[in-house]
């Protein structure tokens, strides 16, 4: 059950930075900052909430709050300053554990949005993917980075496509940090992972009173203002929400759920779908005015399968990540190994590669990964 709830956790955004996990009382069971950012996971496991933020309160922090009322909150913009002194911009989605119609626990979804203190602005960009994590020798992917430094300078609209896996995130936060915006904002959003009811909250923002139990919000074309808004999967998005998404972009105007007037915004969209453009509109996927206003620039990202040269090559990358990680020192694989990653299809892509090879990591006993060490799935397919 606790795997589920942290399965859960992850698909709620498409890179959550920091996982949390409190009991009924608001106590940290659980605790995970993407590279152990802040602090370890065993520094704070045990402390209550407001111990390691201690300028919160019942009222105002998140945890508490669905602890109380038992309600999710869905991306809540939050300015925190914790026991050490650090201070943090998040976006947060906190839904409650329940068990047996009771509720046991807080689970706590963040997307790191770096410090608004323009002293740690250098940190932001830290945080975030850049050009020199594409990883590749490739040719096209080659192109790629170039392309990618050409269209930073600029505020066009970009629209990234390619299979689950190939690094649209990567390539999307590389544009962002590459780009004069890179210490603004950088807003992330999977517009799979949120029901289609919580959706124009979420982009559009809430006033008070527009609803039961609204809040003044910001939506996330406010919360990204002067950055940039990733939306990834947009082509799972209701086709109600496009056409409203549509008339935002082309105004550069939002007004909030319940909202009496417009608020302008200076963002720039990156959008990314797992498959080819032309078939999804085939498909009825994405409304065709959406797609000519998302797609100034277009980005395709080659599958691994067709980039042979990169596969032993960002292998050899996750070993030593690992090795990093996990205090190992393990050398590469056998040759058998080998010859299985340069046939095998990677479905996955990139992704099934790095889970691949941090599966052996789990399991090798010497300091070369053999056959055993690696998913039947691989050697069987």
């Amino acid at each position: 059950m606790f795997s589920d709830y942290v399965h859960h956790a992850i698909n709620l955004y498409e890179k959550a930075d920091a996982i949390l996990i409190c009991d009924g009382k608001g106590y940290i069971e659980y605790s995970k900052w993407r590279d152990d950012s802040f602090f370890l996971p065993a520094e704070v496991i045990g402390m209550h909430i407001l111990e390691v933020y201690p300028e919160l309160t019942e009222e105002t922090s998140t945890i508490l709050r669905v602890l109380k009322s038992g309600k999710p909150r869905i991306s809540d913009e939050q300015s925190l300053t914790n026991y050490k002194g650090q201070s943090i911009h998040i976006i947060s989605t906190t839904v409650p554990i329940t068990v047996n119609n009771k509720i046991i626990g807080v689970l706590c979804a963040s997307v790191y949005c770096g410090n608004r203190d323009a002293s740690n602005m250098s940190n932001k960009k830290d945080c975030l993917y850049n050009l020199d994590d594409i990883i590749t020798q490739d040719e096209k992917m080659l192109e790629l980075k170039q392309r990618v430094k050409n269209v930073a300078v600029n505020n066009s609209t970009v629209l990234i496509f390619g299979e689950t896996g190939t690094g649209k995130e990567l390539v999307a936060q590389s544009i962002h940090t590459s780009s004069l915006r890179w210490d603004k904002p950088f807003i992330s959003q999977n517009c799979a992972a949120i029901p289609v009811n919580l959706l124009e909250s979420i982009f559009f923002g809430t006033e008070k009173g527009s609803f039961t139990g609204a809040e003044s919000k910001k939506g996330l074309f406010e919360i990204a203002d002067g950055g940039t808004l990733f939306l990834d999967e947009i082509n799972s998005m209701d086709m109600s929400i496009q056409a409203k998404l549509l008339k935002v972009l082309e105004e550069k105007k939002v007004r909030r759920i319940g909202g009496h007037r417009d608020i302008s915004f200076d963002v720039r969209i990156i959008c990314a779908m797992n498959e080819n453009p032309f078939d999804a509109l085939k498909a009825g996927k994405i409304r065709e005015d959406l797609y000519y206003r998302i797609g100034v620039v277009q980005m395709m990202l080659v599958p691994l399968r067709e980039r042979p040269k990169d596969i032993m090559l960002l292998a050899d990358h996750y070993i030593n990540y690992y090795n990093k990680e996990m205090s190992m020192q393990v050398t590469g694989v056998s040759e058998l190994v080998k010859n299985v990653f340069e046939t095998y299809r990677w479905r996955g892509n990139v992704r099934e590669l790095r889970n691949t090879i941090e599966s052996a990591f789990n399991i090798v006993k010497n300091n070369t990964i053999t056959i055993n060490d690696i998913p039947d799935i691989i050697t069987k397919n």
